[in-house]
């Protein structure tokens, strides 16, 4: 199982876990060796922008409410092909994570939305929502016995949070990766 770093919505920066030791600080390294790679894009690009719609705030009206569902897809492309169905996982890191479990509102000054967070969900229907809390798993790629390539799609909302939602500019950053079964 290998693990392939991407960035959704052109960031990037390399996943480590720190560690503190009874001596020290210390370093912890994780990483997988597969027989397994592909090539990974977010709508045909290596680092994918998801432009969610403009929504009217009275869409948000209440804490839990969503709007604006985009589906965004991620692929892969020159795989090995499996001789048997290959389960493939995308793992996603939000930078900022709400206490919901979404992606918090990165946009800052007098222009950024209030109580608005953007809300990833496990397919582009909208029907079950990804809750963040570290790096989560969401099944669905599925590379085919026999083929090379394979996309899935996933869907991004604004949710609201907190008290009233107020009108201005949402934007957020998750990281992910695949994970090879």
């Amino acid at each position: 199982m290998k693990l392939i770093n991407y960035v959704l919505a052109a960031t990037a920066s390399l996943l480590t876990s720190a560690t503190l030791s009874a001596a020290g600080t210390a370093v912890t390294f994780y990483g997988e060796v597969s027989d397994q790679t592909c090539q990974a894009s977010i709508e045909g690009n290596t680092n994918g922008i998801v432009l969610l719609p403009t929504v009217p705030a009275n869409t948000l009206a209440t804490a839990g409410q969503t709007s604006g569902l985009t589906p965004f897809k991620i692929s892969i492309k020159g795989c090995t092909a499996p001789k048997a169905d290959l389960p493939i996982k995308t793992k996603f890191l939000g930078l900022d994570v709400t206490a919901g479990g979404n992606l918090g509102n990165a946009a800052a000054g007098n222009n950024a939305a209030k109580n608005v967070a953007i809300q990833i969900t496990a397919d582009s229907a909208g029907t079950s929502a990804v809750r963040l809390n570290g790096p989560t798993s969401v099944s669905g790629l599925v590379l085919k016995n026999g083929a090379t390539s394979a996309s899935y799609d996933f869907g991004a909302r604004y949710i609201a949070e907190g008290g009233s939602v107020t009108a201005g500019l949402v934007t957020s950053v998750v990281e992910y990766t695949l994970s090879y079964q």
